[in-house]
């Protein structure tokens, strides 16, 4: 009797763990990344896909209960074969599978992908260094080129909003000469970055000289056989006084500017135009001043 029992309860639990393992379910899965196949066909012809740059699927599983114990995420696979888009707008189905057998794909959300495709352009273009805020008082900023050639590559859409390419330095802390790294980018017309162009070169360097400036008066030198024929003091310089600018070792050793030699008979003719005589390395603030030489005495 012990025996018949036995071999009864064999028999159920033996068809009990059979139609566990032959019961089918299923699982679903979300977000699961979709690779795209072929982009460098796409790069080969110029192309590129604007839109949309990365995607994910939901998918739903099905199998036998034995085989999808096992399942997990990662052996899904999904993706669209891309490689033989041409320029315009698209709906490519996915393909998504499992890597082992028995297992099902039952369905999958999205089942197509609507992909915008664009060609790729490629400009020349000039690049201004622009600089923001001023330097404290006293400094000025000497010559520099502020223009650095770049070429422009990214899909037309973007390229044709592209306003000016610009590269800005911030010169509020800066007190003395340095070299920067300024980053280059496009912008559009209400200012913005055009974060999906690639410039090249990305940046440049920008040997920054900063001037010490300083205001002191202007001294008439007049020419040896005019000095012997007038009296000095009777003329001036008008403006005054000049603002000059170099490095501060040389800025600092200089009490004022002289004229170059004057021709008191050049003046008398109507020229009253005078030039001034800068040391090396000195130059002038403001180079369009017209300096003007004056009677004093004309004038009491």
């Amino acid at each position: 009797m012990i025996k018949i029992m036995s071999l009864i309860f064999a028999i159920i639990l033996w068809s009990y763990v059979k139609g566990e393992a032959n019961f089918i379910t299923s699982t679903n899965y979300k977000n699961i990344e979709v690779s795209y196949e072929g982009l460098s066909d796409l790069k080969a012809k110029d192309l590129t896909i604007i839109s949309p740059k990365e995607s994910t699927v939901d998918v739903k599983l099905q199998g036998y209960n034995s085989y999808m114990r096992n399942v997990t995420k990662d052996g899904i696979v999904a993706k669209v074969d891309v490689s033989k888009l041409t320029e315009g707008e698209h709906s490519v189905p996915i393909n998504v599978s499992y890597i082992d057998l028995g297992i099902s794909v039952t369905n999958t959300t999205p089942r197509r992908i609507p992909f915008k495709v664009d060609k790729v352009l490629s400009e020349k273009h000039e690049a201004n260094i622009v600089f923001l805020n001023k330097l404290e008082k006293g400094l000025s900023l000497g010559d520099l080129n502020k223009k650095v050639d770049v070429e422009v590559k990214g899909p037309s859409t973007y390229m044709n909003k592209i306003n000016k390419v610009d590269a800005y330095i911030d010169l509020a802390d800066i007190t003395q000469s340095t070299s920067l790294e300024a980053e280059i980018y496009a912008y559009d017309d209400g200012g913005k970055i055009i974060k999906e162009v690639e410039v090249n070169p990305s940046s440049v360097k920008v040997d920054l000289p900063i001037l010490k400036s300083k205001t002191v008066p202007i001294k008439i030198k007049f020419n040896e056989n005019t000095s012997k024929n007038i009296v000095t003091s009777d003329f001036s310089i008008e403006p005054s006084s000049v603002t000059i600018r170099g490095n501060s070792d040389v800025i600092d050793s200089i009490d004022f500017i002289e004229t170059k030699p004057v021709n008191f008979y050049n003046y008398k003719n109507g020229n009253d135009l005078v030039e001034l005589s800068l040391p090396d390395k000195v130059t002038l603030v403001d180079e369009n001043i017209d300096f003007r030489m004056k009677s004093i005495v004309n004038e009491e």
